[in-house]
């Protein structure tokens, strides 16, 4: 028994070392994009302009990690899940190739252009939750160009992972954001 205790000892460090050197590679998210069609300079002289400001997201969303919500009072935000690119960005940019693509009152510009109208956006949830279901809330203001608010909506939107896993929630807050641009898109068509 005492010779094979040091070769136990040295099976046991070894085994030890190599679970501590394995690591998780980190995953890095983009939201699905939506092929926009590109337009020509004759129709953006004859729509107006709208501008996305810089969208405000929940302070536990402007970190890199993608949230989960645990349980009715839990989050938890991914350490190896991350965002590719800075979540404001991806948002923005997701909105206004989804707004230029579904409607035709406005052609959606970003927040550099000066424009007819401007579309600010808080988020105050872009997360998975515990039940299955991505969750997207927040509200969004309207104002003409002397700063004049013309809408307030608040909107949540829940979509059902079609199965588990980050890459399904990522398609999940994609589909969210299809339906916010639909919301939006309903709401500008009505505008004078």
């Amino acid at each position: 028994m005492s010779t094979l205790k040091p070769y136990l000892t040295a099976l046991f460090i070894l085994l030890l070392t190599a679970c501590a050197r394995q690591t998780v590679e980190k995953q890095h998210y983009f939201l699905p994009a939506v092929s926009s069609v590109a337009e020509s300079a004759d129709k953006l002289e004859t729509k107006r302009l709208l501008q996305i400001s810089e969208v405000q997201l929940a302070d536990f969303l402007d970190k890199s990690g993608l949230v989960l919500q645990l349980n009715d009072i839990t989050l938890n935000q991914a350490k190896n899940h991350v965002w590719a690119e800075d979540l404001r960005r991806q948002i923005s940019r997701g909105l206004q190739s989804r707004l230029n693509r579904q409607q035709q009152a406005f052609t959606v510009v970003g927040p550099q252009t000066a424009a007819d109208m401007r579309l600010s956006l808080e988020i105050h949830a872009f997360h998975g939750r515990y039940d299955g279901l991505a969750l997207t809330s927040g509200q969004w203001q309207l104002k003409n160009q002397q700063g004049e608010i013309k809408q307030i909506k608040r909107f949540e939107i829940k979509t059902e992972l079609n199965q588990s896993g980050y890459p399904a929630l990522v398609r999940a807050l994609g589909e969210n954001l299809d339906k916010l641009s639909a919301q939006m898109t309903q709401q500008l068509q009505q505008l004078p």
